[in-house]
């Protein structure tokens, strides 16, 4: 046995190299290179800069592995991204842009070029929700979903982030009082997490008691990046989808989970009529003009499972950054403090109309979303062959275009010392000098994010809750201005993915 098991290693080994089998091989990783590198010339023979392209990863080695924040930077300075450049994922060109006059075409002038994201296949449970729909199914979802974030119907959720908020200041109190400094990332992560629960899924999750409780622990697992997800990602854009659809499918437990939540939410609400406004119920109350409902029960599943998906990470670290502004510079702080003082004050509470009159605030969280955009770039592909305005340069369907977010954003030519927290400079007199796409936390045009008034209402109400109560202060080791990034992930995080602060009673 044990001769055998020496022996037929020889003999395959024999056979590979022998005449046919190893012409066969050369041939097959012939056709495997040709196939891989024959696109390697697509940037240049159209006179368009960029890295080099190489094997395996399609581009120069170097920022490629780094964050993608790092990587952006590295193109928009160093390869001629603030213009515009080309790169390549695996064998696939990508079109890096960072001028704004083109953002724009691509955004708005020359939508139609340019309407869809990415494909990302997965599980069918994902497939309706708005971010991955196309062409004209994204636009019916999308006109009937937008009503649903008027100002009308964020006050009627207005009570419902309020007590949670109300509870994030509780908890903040709790562990400054008993460790001696709040790990705010964490605190603001169960505020969205209970805020979010409550207004897509009508479910009161108490993350702030039971952490561990079922819907938390599934919705953490969406953020987690498993190496079975980030795997399935990467075979889903480099891959055929004939092959990538065998790798394993992390998310489709989690998919069923919230789809069972969804639906018997719904079940309960048909039978019971309720008063209740949230998001789920105005989804459910879409009717056309026989009174049909107009989504399926799989199109709210997957929208509400959006909701949590596009908005719990972004918006907590958005207050997770905003916090770390504030506690770093103190006379920033007071301002706002001042400001919801005298809002409270003047409306009688911190109800919805003192929310909206703290002008201020709103330009501290803008200047946030501007230092700290939750992600580096936006993604569009183009559908229909496109000629980049003023140029002879053209890009057929199917080019993957990447617009930096980062980039802009910290550019000194837009934003003189620009990483300086300055909110001063979203003041209206100030704003109107800029070009609208210089800033773009949420994206531009049609496409752009359709909870962004939720996103940055719901951030209002918790800084408002938190400055109310709390002065925010460093630590000895907190890291001073700007804060560092983390390289791991796709969205903005602080190094090390942690931000203790200390959080006092105001005097």
């Amino acid at each position: 046995m044990l001769g055998w098991l020496m022996t037929a290693p020889l003999a395959v080994l024999r056979w590979l190299i022998s005449p046919v089998p190893l012409t066969v091989i050369v041939v097959l990783l012939a056709w495997a290179y040709y196939s891989f590198t024959k696109n390697f010339d697509f940037w240049k023979s159209r006179g368009v800069s960029g890295p080099k392209p190489c094997l395996p990863w399609g581009n120069e080695v170097g920022k490629m592995f780094s964050g993608f924040f790092e990587m952006d930077n590295w193109l928009y300075y160093e390869h001629g991204g603030k213009k515009f450049c080309g790169l390549f994922e695996m064998h696939h060109p990508v079109l890096f842009v960072g001028d704004l006059d083109l953002i724009r075409s691509i955004t708005i002038k020359d939508f139609d070029h340019f309407v869809n994201q990415r494909d990302q296949f997965g599980a069918e449970f994902w497939k309706e929700t708005l971010i991955l729909l196309r062409d004209a199914k994204w636009k019916e979802t999308r006109a009937v979903m937008s009503p649903t974030f008027s100002a009308s119907k964020l006050k009627a959720m207005h009570q419902v982030t309020l007590d949670n908020a109300q509870n994030l200041a509780k908890y903040v109190e709790k562990q400054m009082a008993e460790t001696g400094v709040v790990e705010v990332k964490d605190a603001f992560g169960r505020f969205t997490m209970d805020n979010i629960a409550a207004c897509a899924f009508g479910v009161n999750c108490n993350s702030f008691t039971d952490p561990n409780s079922q819907f938390a622990t599934n919705a953490a697992k969406i953020h987690s990046f498993h190496p079975l997800m980030i795997i399935r990602f990467l075979a889903e854009t480099f891959l055929p989808y004939s092959i990538a659809k065998y790798c394993p499918d992390y998310s489709v437990k989690i998919g069923a989970f919230f789809g069972d939540v969804v639906m018997k939410t719904i079940a309960h609400r048909e039978k019971n009529p309720s008063s209740t406004r949230d998001f789920l119920q105005l989804l459910m109350d879409t009717k056309d003009k026989d009174g049909k409902r107009i989504l399926s029960d799989s199109s709210i599943v997957a929208q509400s499972s959006l909701f949590l998906i596009a908005g719990y990470d972004t918006t907590s670290t958005l207050l997770t950054f905003a916090a770390y502004c504030l506690a770093v510079d103190q006379e920033i702080q007071q301002r706002v403090q001042q400001e919801v003082d005298d809002a409270v004050e003047r409306h009688g509470g911190l109800n919805y109309e003192a929310i909206m009159d703290m002008p201020y605030l709103d330009r501290v969280i803008s200047e946030t979303l501007r230092l700290y955009p939750p992600v580096a770039r936006l993604e569009r592909v183009c559908s229909k062959d496109y000629t980049l305005p003023g140029t002879d340069i053209h890009i057929p369907a199917g080019t993957l275009v990447f617009l930096s977010v980062f980039g802009v954003h910290r550019d000194a030519e837009l934003y003189p010392d620009p990483l300086q927290f300055d909110p001063d400079r979203f003041l209206p007199e100030v704003k109107e000098k800029r070009h609208p796409c210089a800033y773009i936390p949420f994206g531009s045009g049609p496409r752009n994010c359709i909870a962004m008034r939720f996103a940055l209402f719901e951030a209002k109400i918790a800084l408002a809750a938190m400055m109310r109560q709390l002065t925010l202060k460093p630590t000895p080791q907190t890291p001073p201005h700007p804060m560092p990034l983390d390289d791991d992930g796709f969205l903005a995080t602080p190094k090390g993915k942690k931000l203790p602060l200390l959080a006092v009673p105001r005097e």
